[in-house]
């Protein structure tokens, strides 16, 4: 399994499992950035400032950094250099 590394406001990071993704969403008014698994569960990036949307918006970035961890040979670990800092990520159900 491999996991895409996001840096973290204090100068630490967080894991995210590249495996199993269904999709990959921002909401702008909560600065967040939805990471949804088929298996029912999701994470919740929770970023410093606004996450960008678009062609070039972090969801695709993340997205970017898992299709290399997926023509990987074994396991690997990524960085998805956001826009922004993150402060944190929690996990829930969907």
């Amino acid at each position: 399994m491999g996991y895409v590394k996001l840096l973290k406001a204090n100068s630490e990071f967080d894991l995210l499992p590249a495996e199993d993704i269904g999709s990959v969403s921002t909401n702008l008014s909560l600065n967040t950035i939805i990471v949804s698994y088929v298996n029912g569960e999701k994470i919740t990036i929770s970023c410093a400032n606004q996450p960008v949307r678009g062609r070039d918006g972090d969801d695709n970035k993340i997205l970017d950094a898992v299709e290399l961890i997926n023509g990987a040979s074994g396991e690997g670990i990524f960085p998805a250099t956001l826009s922004t800092l993150i402060t944190g990520t929690q996990v829930s159900a969907i």
